[in-house]
């Protein structure tokens, strides 16, 4: 109930301003107004792209590299316990490292394409023809 109350308030007040304001503000207050809005809107727009960071791509980089190192370790090791399971979640979490190098390197996605060794070989040397290494 107190929010109807609030609400014809400030209609009230409303009536009252435009009753006080017939006339609309002054033409140079209309350009100022504008000219600051277009400042303000510029401004917003340039850090609405924000540049990448070396350092992420290097952090993706590293990781990219020991989940490989991980995946070869598992592979050649003759008695390992659940060793399915290991490598499907290593596989897993590579193939996701991967979407997001691609990502951060501009490279479009395949969605046609499900997870599989085709789509991780094309993904690895997209990547390595843009100079990433790991």
């Amino acid at each position: 109930m107190e929010w109807v109350a609030l609400l014809l308030l400030f209609l009230f007040l409303c009536v009252l301003l435009n009753l006080v304001l017939p006339q609309p503000p002054p033409s140079r207050w209309r350009r100022g107004l504008r000219t600051s809005t277009d400042r303000v809107t510029r401004l917003l727009r340039r850090r609405a792209d924000p540049a990448p960071d070396p350092f992420d791509t290097l952090r993706l980089q590293t990781r990219l590299g020991h989940l490989a190192g991980e995946i070869r370790r598992v592979e050649s090791a003759p008695r390992i316990y659940a060793k399915a399971h290991r490598l499907m979640a290593l596989e897993a979490a590579y193939d996701d490292l991967l979407d997001e190098a691609c990502q951060l390197a501009g490279i479009p996605a395949d969605a046609d394409l499900k997870r599989s060794e085709e789509k991780r070989w094309m993904e690895e040397q997209a990547l390595a023809s843009r100079g990433w290494s790991w």
